[in-house]
């Protein structure tokens, strides 16, 4: 039987949100013989602090069900700007770093990575259930969430085994992470 698959990308399935990843710098370095290295600079550094419109593209592949539909595609896009609804005008924070330091004094957060410090109000933060704000640990949860929404309400009629979802988060113009589950 042959296999088929839904894509949802519709330009409204973005949202604005600003976040930091710890990386270690890296260099590109041509020798006198005009070999191309990389060079990594030892400790971890923080980013500033910055922002994006990111922006999502779901493929679900899989059998369709009776009336020859993988999955309703007003659902499936309903379904995630919902989720995406959630990480919109916030602070992305990985909840998990082990190198932050996080107080909440009345409301305010007050947070240190390694060299850096931020002051938020609690209320413009989502915490990450991760340990990097990165874009693919961003695609991961989104797409984490829309499969666990499908599966506690028993939405595709096809086997859920068989089908195979991915998400392809835009972080600017030409510049994506996409993460691929086969469940």
């Amino acid at each position: 039987m042959p296999k088929f698959s839904v894509i949802i990308d519709r330009d409204s399935l973005r949202f604005s949100a600003s976040h930091w990843v710890k990386f270690i710098p890296t260099q590109i370095v041509k020798n006198a013989d005009g070999e191309i290295s990389v060079q990594k600079h030892g400790i971890a550094v923080v980013e500033p602090l910055h922002g994006h419109t990111f922006r999502a593209k779901l493929k679900i592949s899989g059998k369709p069900d009776d009336f020859g539909c993988v999955i309703d595609f007003v659902l499936a896009e309903h379904l995630l700007r919902a989720i995406l609804e959630q990480f919109e005008h916030k602070i992305l924070i990985a909840e998990y770093d082990p190198d932050m330091k996080l107080q909440n004094e009345a409301g305010q957060l007050h947070i240190k990575v390694l060299n850096r410090k931020w002051e938020f109000p609690a209320k413009d933060v989502k915490f990450l259930p991760a340990k990097s704000a990165s874009t693919e640990t961003i695609a991961t949860i989104i797409l984490d969430k829309f499969i666990q929404v499908l599966q506690k309400n028993n939405t595709m009629t096809a086997p859920f085994s068989d089908e195979q979802f991915v998400l392809t988060l835009e972080e600017e113009t030409g510049m994506f992470a996409e993460i691929a589950y086969s469940s």
